[in-house]
């Protein structure tokens, strides 16, 4: 009788298209499945009938805010709903939204249900042909930093927005990043100043000038250091000047004076407009990997990126501000009348297309083309190999859809070839969560030993540890510069303890033990440590001429200590759109396209060859938020 009660109860399942044999059902009860996310175990509690699952529960996991949390709340629907372990995982987690399937079938087989079969279960999916027609003053293509900081300008403004995100939540990259934005403010007088750190100053401030722009910051610079020296002050020296000459340089002279001036000059206002809105900033700034300099700031409270994103939707909801948010719907095409861009088309998962329709302008903030590896591998003119086997940092929802758009209405593109490696990623996946250690701090290739000065930049990083063994290094930390709070949680919300279980980190008690875990020779490591922790009370680094260190820099001299490994992959891509410092999507003779705005990484021409560590959540929110601004006020 079971058998047959299971057979007909199967037939009538029609939505989900049943074919799978549960001969012999479930046997009723709670069991617990586990399957591999992306940052280690979940875990999932299963109640199950003698013929269906009746529910699921997410009980544990480890995934990243703000990446992990849709597929965690709605996978586990989707299984009870069509009762098949086939449905699709989200855009931008899919390991997440793997882990909870393999965690669900973990617990169907111990109910002594068939998974495998479960996987087979076709989901019947209806397809909509609908066409639906949306108007609202600004139009914003993607919802990542550079289009919820665009969002909120305009609509501070009085204009209505309309937002459509590709993903079926709101981050794009910027919620994957550190959560680190350079701006030269107050904070930077937490760091003290040392006499390598002045000479660098004096020597960007005195250098031949490439053309009157540099010129300009370097006057300045020279004016404010002669105040800082009268003063008497030993704190560290920094001004919006001396950033933009550090990102002239430190893209080697290719970036457009112009753009460099217009966020370096800006950044420390979109700071204070961060913190109007309820940004919680440290009280103290730092350097991060490839920055050259302590000016990164981030958040007291907020792990990783995800704060920029809720303090942007928390304004949206404290001020009822008029903007709609559609999710899950990927812009296709952009409209245009005459010579103007009137709108955007869109289609979404369920295959209704969306008409758009701009009073005011679109803007572009869909980002660079870092997950297309097609678009990588056309482009890349700089790496030896930019293909499937290197992994990437960014959500697969980066593709570079604004860039193939704005191409097609007469965009200009610039430095498409200019593609950014990020040394410290995660040697598999790519993904920069699971990760324990201040990045400039010692990092020593499997031998045991330095080989880069690990403030140096991205590309010159990137580039030395590709030339080590297998192209892995290590971060060696100890407590106080292993970046984790007093919880024993990373930058990202990760706990140490999920980190070491799943293999992303070692621990040891000394740092001999350490060694023994990696693989290397004790003596080798602990020569190493001692040398960096000369070099970092001295202020100078003899073997790799370092003399930027973050006060938290030194290795302590007692446990516990972390080796977390590191590989290269495709992190930025500084080509894009060509714009101008109003935002205005430029034609390739420089003249406007009008109706179109574009703002963050799917522009081009900021960095020159090389972005410069926490600039790219500085390009986001300030050109998204001058984006949002520049198409009311002249609209």
């Amino acid at each position: 009788m079971k058998k047959l009660v299971a057979l007909l109860l199967c037939l009538c399942m029609a939505a989900t298209a049943c074919t799978f044999a549960l001969a012999e059902g479930y046997t009723p009860g709670v069991y617990e499945g586990t399957g591999a996310g992306r940052n280690g175990d979940i875990v999932v509690s299963v109640t199950f009938s003698e013929t269906a699952i009746e529910s699921i529960e997410v009980v544990s996991h480890t995934e990243t805010a703000g990446i992990g949390d849709t597929p965690i709340e709605r996978i586990p629907g989707e299984i009870v709903k069509y009762q098949s372990l086939a449905v699709d995982a989200v855009t931008g987690a899919t390991l997440t939204s793997e882990g909870i399937v393999a965690a669900v079938a973990d617990a169907v087989t111990k109910a002594g249900g068939d998974a495998e079969a479960l996987k087979q279960v076709e989901i019947q999916q209806e397809v909509s042909d609908a066409q639906v027609d949306k108007t609202a003053d600004v139009i914003i293509l993607g919802g990542g930093g550079a289009g919820m900081a665009a969002a909120v300008a305009a609509a501070e403004k009085g204009a209505s927005v309309i937002v459509v995100e590709k993903t079926a939540a709101l981050g794009g990259n910027t919620v994957r990043s550190g959560g680190y934005m350079n701006a030269a403010t107050y904070t930077a007088q937490s760091n003290g100043m040392t006499e390598g750190q002045m000479e660098t100053v004096m020597e960007l401030a005195t250098e031949e000038p490439k053309n009157d722009t540099q010129a300009k910051w370097q006057a300045t610079v020279l004016e404010e250091i002669e105040a800082y020296k009268a003063s008497g002050a030993t704190y560290l020296f920094d001004s919006p000047s001396l950033h933009a000459l550090q990102t002239y340089k430190g893209g080697d002279y290719e970036a457009i004076p112009e753009l460099i001036e217009n966020m370096c000059m800006n950044a420390p206002e979109t700071f204070e407009w961060l913190k109007e809105m309820g940004f919680d900033w440290r009280d103290y700034s730092v350097a991060v990997i490839g920055s050259l300099w302590p000016r990164a700031q981030m958040s007291q409270t907020y792990k990783s990126g995800i704060g920029f994103i809720e303090v942007f939707t928390n304004q949206i909801a404290a001020k009822n501000l008029d903007v709609e948010i559609l999710y899950e719907v990927q812009a296709t095409d952009l409209t245009v009348d005459g010579d103007k861009v009137v709108g955007a088309v869109g289609k979404g998962t369920d295959g209704t297309t969306y008409n758009f329709t701009a009073n005011k302008g679109v803007i572009l903030a869909t980002g660079g083309f870092g997950a297309n590896v097609e678009m990588r591998q056309k482009y890349n003119t700089i790496w030896a190999d930019l293909g499937e086997n290197i992994p990437t940092t960014n959500s697969p929802a980066i593709t570079g859809d604004g860039i193939v758009m704005a191409e097609a209405v007469g965009a200009g593109l610039i430095g498409m070839e200019k593609i950014q490696l990020l040394a410290i990623a995660d040697p598999e996946t790519g993904a920069l969560d699971a990760h324990v250690g201040d990045a400039t701090s010692i990092c020593v290739n499997k031998e045991g030993k330095r080989y880069v000065n690990e403030t140096e930049r991205r590309d010159v990083l990137a580039a030395a540890a590709l030339a080590q063994t297998d192209g892995i290094f290590y971060i060696i930390s100890s407590s106080q510069n292993s970046d984790l709070d007093e919880n024993g949680y990373n930058s990202y919300g990760l706990h140490i303890d999920d980190l070491v279980a799943a293999g992303e980190v070692y621990r040891a008690d000394t740092l001999e033990e350490l060694a023994v875990q990696i693989g290397m020779d004790p003596d080798v490591l602990v020569d190493s440590v001692k040398k960096f922790n000369e070099a970092v009370t001295s202020g100078y680094d003899p073997e790799f001429g370092r003399t930027v260190f973050n006060t938290h820099a030194l290795i302590e001299d007692v446990g516990p200590y972390y080796a977390c490994p590191r590989s290269p992959a495709v992190h930025h891509t500084m080509g894009g759109v060509c714009v101008d410092v109003d935002t205005h999507v430029l034609r390739e003779d420089g003249t406007k396209i009008e109706g179109l705005y574009a703002a963050g990484e799917v522009t081009g021409g900021l960095h020159g060859s090389n972005r410069l560590g926490g600039n790219a959540i500085t390009d986001c929110l300030t050109n998204g938020r001058i984006a949002g601004l520049t198409v009311v006020e002249e609209n």
